[in-house]
């Protein structure tokens, strides 16, 4: 029988090594060092575990999956800090949000780019279906 918390424990490590390699430009260093901010600040990663455990669920290869995952990560990051502007929140994940860390151009900058991001890798999903739509 598979153990799925160590399932878990495995693609959420791989999720999160994408993740921390997907900026490597270092300049300018005020958009970059947000985006990095971000996509390390940790978290469950269930979004991108539900993409790769649904692949599985449906016969596909969880490996398969991971730019998928990864692009849903960076979707949800998005949005956590374009609404921490609108809340005009102080904290996240127990760290200084992005735009009371820097400022809201640069969060807005920052989540701009995510989604940008999540894009690019969406499109490198390994699988046909993908690219039937």
């Amino acid at each position: 029988m598979t153990n799925h918390y160590d399932n878990y424990l495995h693609y959420k490590k791989r999720v999160d090594e994408i993740l921390s390699h997907s900026i490597e430009k270092q300049k300018p260093e005020s958009l970059y060092e947000p985006l990095r901010y971000v996509l390390t600040g940790g978290g469950k990663r269930i979004r991108p575990m539900m993409v790769i455990f649904s692949c599985e669920a449906y016969g596909g290869k969880p490996e398969d999956a991971l730019n998928a995952a990864v692009a849903m990560e960076m979707l949800h990051n998005f949005t956590l800090v374009h609404d921490d502007i609108m809340d005009n929140a102080d904290t996240r994940r127990g760290s200084q949000t992005v735009h009371k860390k820097w400022n809201e151009n640069v969060a807005i900058l920052t989540g701009d780019h995510l989604i940008g991001l999540a894009y690019s890798y969406l499109l490198k999903t390994n699988s046909d279906k993908t690219l039937k739509f």
